[in-house]
């Protein structure tokens, strides 16, 4: 499964770095080489630094652009794949834990997951390489079923107080951030029931999960099917087990289309067993089946996943049917 240079499988939300640039890995299937995204290059104006030199970070649009610009050879069918042997160092969240424990913020977060082995827990993103900007989150990784088990401890710290639900500047902040394409009622209402980011004292942090060496072969599709084109459905969801994978997996009841996946960050999570979805983006035909595929982009424009149930519940069944005429 792609070993790295320290013997394990390079999996997501590792980072890998050629020369003297960063990619963020995106996906489990890595045997010849890693499918990633460029995320920060070297740049004379950059903000952040590193050994004396200085970076930018990318986001998808401009990565692209680089890559075309410079003549990458790594850059193919929307995605970077760099040939495992090109790779000089793989960065491992759950190895550098330590290095990360040297902040205070990342102390308190590891200290409220307790619980959770720490061979089981890292910090990815910027902190990862040590590239950290002003305004760098905490992108705290476990793994398997051990990030459940985190989850059910921030539903608990919410509930309990111990912990908060990030207030409302921070919620515009990750929409507009994440550039989220559906009304920011209805981000909101779906979020908020996913308990996967939170504030501890003043410490913002994601709670990103991550398969389990062991789940690697998990058979979920993630490379690119032949495309049909553009495709709205509604279906029941019958098993909500990978709505937090990646890519998100939501198995339904639908006579066509086998599951829809999503490939962004915004999109996992949105719906749970037994909830009617409604999903549009591309269909395609991957090893035979067909799939709904939402965000091939990271910044998705007029693809999305919404629970029906939940906007019936929250009263914002008129907004959603304005926001889609």
């Amino acid at each position: 499964m792609g070993d790295s240079k320290r013997g394990k499988p390079i999996r997501l939300r590792d980072f890998i770095r050629v020369e003297d640039f960063y990619f963020s890995v995106l996906g489990y299937r890595n045997e010849r080489y890693a499918k990633c995204f460029l995320r920060y290059v070297p740049d004379e104006k950059g903000d952040r630094m590193k050994n004396g030199k200085k970076f930018r970070k990318l986001i998808h649009d401009e990565a692209v652009s680089y890559a075309i610009k410079n003549q990458m050879n790594y850059y193919k069918d929307g995605i970077f794949k760099i040939p495992l042997n090109d790779i000089d160092e793989v960065f491992k969240p759950e190895e550098r834990l330590n290095e990360s424990l040297e902040y205070e913020e990342v102390r308190k977060v590891v200290e409220f997951f307790k619980n959770i082995p720490l061979t089981h827990m890292g910090v990815t993103g910027s902190r990862l390489i040590g590239l950290i900007g002003e305004e760098s989150d905490i992108d705290f990784v476990i793994y398997g079923r051990w990030w459940f088990e985190g989850r059910e401890r921030i539903r608990e710290g919410i509930a309990k107080k111990k912990i908060s639900e990030p207030d409302k500047d921070t919620w515009e902040f990750i929409y507009k951030k994440r550039k989220v394409n559906i009304p920011y009622n209805l981000f909101l209402a779906h979020e908020k029931r996913k308990f996967h980011r939170a504030v501890l004292g003043d410490t913002y942090f994601d709670l990103l999960y991550v398969r389990d060496y062991s789940e690697l072969n998990r058979k979920i599709p993630e490379d690119k099917g032949i495309k049909i084109g553009s495709k709205t459905i509604q279906a029941k969801v019958v098993d909500d087990s990978f709505v937090f994978d990646y890519p998100a997996y939501y198995k339904i009841e639908h006579e066509e289309v086998e599951a829809i996946l999503s490939f962004t960050h915004t999109y996992i999570g949105q719906a749970f067993k037994n909830e009617t979805i409604e999903a549009k983006g591309d269909l395609e035909i991957i090893d035979d089946k067909k799939y709904i595929v939402v965000g091939s982009k990271r910044e998705v424009e007029d693809e999305y996943i919404v629970s029906l149930d939940l906007i019936e519940k929250s009263g914002l069944k008129e907004e959603f049917k304005k926001w889609k005429n």
